[in-house]
């Protein structure tokens, strides 16, 4: 595995990035907390892991003098956007066990409603590969975390959500575009 790639889902914690403008590292991580602030329950929580700038600078909330509350997804020094891109493709990839499910269902042959469930998944997967396929195939390029997204806002998938609201961010010609980690438990 390449360094500074992390898997996609371990025991129901995922990872999603959520893209902001910011003057620092800090702010960055800052604002996304405060703007996903409302989403979840006591069973479905968030911690912020770092991020890593446009210009790959990398900043990391892991304290390891803290014996809890430190995010399973932070930044590893070295992680580039491209490391992240790679890993984002990597998430748009079909899951041979859901389409194995799907089919199944289709034929008639489930057995459980958890066939279903995956059934249900594959198709959600699916759809959200396709429309990220056909969108890029259409402009002629490939996937950029800094200006695509991938089931977005839905922050129990592994994605990626773009939380610039206005052009005013970019005003500022020292604020830079930051992908932050959002270690998501659901």
């Amino acid at each position: 595995m390449k360094k500074g790639v992390t898997i996609k889902t371990e025991h129901m914690h995922n990872l999603h990035f959520c893209i902001v403008t910011a003057s620092s590292p800090e702010e960055a991580c800052d604002t996304v907390e405060t703007e996903i602030s409302e989403w979840g329950t006591e069973n479905n929580w968030r911690t912020i892991g770092g991020c890593v700038s446009a210009d790959n600078e990398v900043y990391s909330t892991y304290d390891k003098e803290k014996e809890w509350g430190n995010s399973r997804w932070c930044p590893k020094e070295g992680t580039t956007v491209e490391d992240i891109n790679r890993q984002v493709v990597g998430w748009m990839k079909v899951d041979d066990y859901y389409k194995d499910n799907f089919t199944k269902c289709s034929e008639g042959k489930h057995k459980s409603p958890f066939d279903w469930y995956s059934a249900k998944k594959y198709c959600e997967d699916m759809f959200q590969i396709e429309m990220s396929k056909v969108r890029l195939e259409k402009e002629g390029r490939e996937f950029d975390v800094l200006q695509d997204y991938y089931y977005d806002w839905e922050l129990g998938e592994c994605g990626v959500t773009h939380l610039d609201v206005s052009q005013l961010e970019d005003d500022d010609p020292t604020n830079k575009r930051y992908i932050v980690y959002v270690d998501m438990h659901t």
